[in-house]
């Protein structure tokens, strides 16, 4: 079964286009689990409770692990906190870590910053300031405003638990993870093509597929690239 999380401002849905037909899947609402379960609430609580959660479902066949951004970085800590739970995975367009503790002093206040901002500025105001950043450049159409609104304090709140500020993946532990898995990124992403290079070359298990004319919003990019991969994996 493959068990999908989606990206910053977004919905599980985003992932329709991308699962493929006649694998069984499913793709977690984050905001909804950050409403009500709070143990859920911080990057290594979330592996925690999402790995336990997992392990109660009664499936069949290898469990495959997708995350895109956000639930990229969510995913790696759930493959570490249980990694003999896991079968492959997917990672996309995902940051696996800042080195410095001073470049993670920066993006928490960076994203304190953007958790006020979510809080406190009109809704579209804040998707327009969130979807021209230039790592987000790109053809695709983000959610309307009243689809993700009801779960503005959840992604306020977000900005702060999950932030890239707390990530603090050992990479040595990254590079026994015995999980393979495939690190996907579009070549018009040059940020998170470097990222995903300097992961490989800590994480052996994993290998790095480039999709060509593709930016960092691989989901409503190249849907069928991800889906036929998410098929490869979970044969």
């Amino acid at each position: 079964m493959i068990h999908a999380l989606h990206g910053n401002f977004g919905l599980p849905s985003d992932w329709d286009a991308a699962l493929p037909p006649g694998v069984p899947a499913r793709a977690w609402h984050l905001w909804e689990i950050r409403r009500h379960h709070p143990e859920a609430r911080t990057l290594t609580g979330f592996a925690t409770w999402f790995n336990n959660q997992v392990a109660a479902l009664t499936d069949n066949g290898p469990r495959i692990l997708a995350g895109y951004s956000l639930g990229g970085r969510l995913a790696l800590h759930v493959l570490l906190d249980q990694p003999e739970l896991w079968h492959r995975a997917l990672i996309l367009s995902t940051h696996h870590g800042l080195t410095h503790a001073a470049g993670r002093i920066e993006r928490l206040t960076h994203d304190a910053r953007w958790g006020g901002h979510c809080l406190t500025a009109a809704w579209e105001s804040v998707l327009h300031d969130w979807n021209t950043q230039a790592v987000l450049s790109g053809p695709s159409q983000p959610h309307a405003a009243r689809i993700t609104e009801p779960w503005r304090n959840e992604i306020a709140d977000a900005f702060e638990g999950w932030s890239l500020g707390h990530q603090q993946i050992d990479p040595a532990r990254l590079g026994q993870l015995p999980v393979p898995g495939v690190w996907m990124t579009g070549t018009n992403d040059p940020k998170f093509c470097a990222l995903a290079q300097s992961a490989m070359e800590i994480l052996p298990s994993f290998h790095f597929q480039t999709i060509p004319q593709a930016g960092h919003r691989l989901l409503s990019e190249s849907p069928h690239a991800i889906q036929s991969c998410l098929k490869e994996l979970a044969g």
